[in-house]
Order: C-alpha cells, then sequence, then structure tokens
C-alpha cells in the first residue's frame, strides 16, 4: 500500500495495520479511539466480543501499533476504566515506553443508574516507541493560570546552576497538566459538529492532541504522519484539516470498518476544506 498523501480508508484494520507493517510504511503519531467493548452499535459487532476475544485483539492491534510507529513515535489509545489496565500491560509487552495516563475529563455528562457515581472520564494511554526521545510540545497547549492571587508575592527559586532566579508567570499561560477537560458533544450547543456516531469525541480535543504530540518542521509548523485505524466518524482527519488549514503540514490515514462513516469523515474533511469556520 502506497501513502502519498492525507486518506481515508474503508476497511478493517486489522488486516490493514500488518500489511502496512509489511509495507514499510511508518507514522510520527497514532492516535485512536478504538471500541471499548461495551456493546456500542458500530453497525457491526465489534464491540460486543467475548471478553477472551476481545483481549487477543487487543494485543494484536497494540503490537500492530507498536510495529507502525517511527523511531520517536508516540501511541494515544482512548480506553475506558474498565479495561484500559490490561491496554497499559499490552503495551509495556509490545515493548513501548510509559510516558502517562491522561485523562478526558468532561461535566456535561449523565448518569443512568444511581448505584454507582456518575461517569465525568475517560482515561487515554500515552506510549513512546523510545524511551528518551519523544514529542511533547508542551509550550502549545498551555492553559490559562486559574489564579494569580498566589503569585502576587516574589517567588525564588534555585536553578541548576545554583543561581537564584526569581519565578514569574508565563505570559503563554500555565503547563498543562494530564486532565484535558473538555465537554462531550452533548445538547444545542454541538449540534452542528455531532454527527449520528454513538462514541464521537470533540475536535476541540483532537486539535490539542495534535498540537501537543505531532512533530514540526523546520519552519515550526506542525507536520509528520498521523495514523488512526478506527477512524470513525473523522474527528482525527477533521483535526488534522483544520490545522492543516492554518498552514500546517500534517499528513493522515484514517482507517474504518463502515462505509457509512467513513462517509461521514470524509464530508467533514470536505467541509473543512471548503473553509468551515474553526470552533
Amino acid at each position: 500500500m502506497k501513502f502519498d498523501e492525507s486518506m481515508i480508508i474503508t476497511g478493517d484494520s486489522d488486516e490493514i495495520m500488518p500489511q502496512l507493517v509489511e509495507d514499510g510504511i511508518r507514522f510520527d503519531l497514532i492516535l485512536t479511539d478504538p471500541p471499548y467493548n461495551l456493546n456500542k452499535d458500530f453497525g457491526n459487532d465489534s464491540d460486543s466480543l467475548p471478553m477472551s476475544d476481545f483481549l487477543d485483539v487487543s494485543r494484536a492491534r497494540i503490537n500492530s501499533c507498536a510495529s507502525l510507529l517511527s523511531d520517536y513515535g508516540s501511541l494515544l489509545w482512548f480506553g475506558i476504566h474498565h479495561y484500559i489496565g490490561f491496554h497499559q500491560v499490552m503495551m509495556y509487552e509490545a515493548g513501548l515506553n510509559y510516558r502517562r495516563m491522561n485523562i478526558w475529563r468532561y461535566e456535561n455528562g449523565f448518569s443512568r443508574s444511581k448505584k454507582v457515581p456518575r461517569g465525568e472520564y475517560e482515561p487515554f494511554l500515552w506510549f513512546s516507541k523510545d524511551s528518551k526521545r519523544w514529542t511533547y510540545n508542551a509550550d502549545d497547549v498551555r492553559v490559562p493560570y486559574k489564579s494569580t492571587e498566589r503569585i502576587k508575592n516574589p517567588v525564588w527559586y534555585t536553578n541548576s546552576k545554583g543561581e537564584r532566579k526569581q519565578w514569574k508567570p508565563d505570559p503563554r499561560g500555565a503547563m498543562r497538566g494530564d486532565i484535558w477537560e473538555y465537554p462531550t458533544l452533548a445538547g444545542k450547543a454541538f449540534e452542528k459538529e455531532r454527527t449520528s456516531h454513538p462514541t464521537q469525541k470533540p475536535e476541540a480535543l483532537f486539535v490539542e492532541l495534535l498540537k501537543a504530540y505531532c512533530p514540526k518542521d523546520e519552519e515550526g509548523q506542525y507536520a509528520g504522519m498521523v495514523l488512526d485505524p478506527f477512524l470513525g466518524s473523522g474527528t482525527t482527519a477533521a483535526a488534522c484539516e483544520l490545522l492543516n488549514a492554518e498552514g500546517n503540514h500534517i499528513q493522515y490515514m484514517g482507517i474504518e470498518l463502515e462505509e457509512r462513516w467513513t462517509a461521514i469523515a470524509q464530508e467533514r474533511v470536505n467541509q473543512t476544506r471548503n473553509n468551515r469556520p474553526l470552533f
């Protein structure tokens, strides 16, 4: 298979990823939201597997992802608290290097049960190919300071050279933590972005993830090659296109089993290329 430009493929990633490995194609970032095995209706039985089958399939997928990463590439894998521990172990076993367990937190979720706490988050794992080098553009994803009260008085520290220095707040904002707060696509506020896909993620969240984990070219623009082997309704592709509309150069490949979702994904890409307004 050739990968010369951004592309969306209708097909089975469990078959396509091993072929990409054999063809020598590598990606700087794999950003994906695979089925959680919670019996969601994606138009097939991919989310309703017996536990043993789900673990076997997950292991094979993670091994393929590990083989598809470039030398300093990263894997971002969304999951659910039910099974994320299994996936974390599988990534260690695949030879990847643990960087962080991140949390996508949302406050606009709702509960269908009074027997357990209301769900307000989904975890996603970050593992890198190399143990010492990877991409994380910390300054690109800074967040506003919650308060400046604590910095009214000077804050002093000693640097690595033994020099006494005064810390001042960065005008770009505070360093982002490992909790990424973005609302789900619920309610009227998100009706223009929301599709019929049952587990669609927010574009705003994925744009920030790309800004954090995509390598940059010599001009400082986001570049590199991105893979989403479980593209769904196309949020990863749409987020890449939104950044490319600002002058960046991200190439991406999205793989999705169901044709109806790839059709929606391609429509979202086309809308962005035709100057759909940013958020």
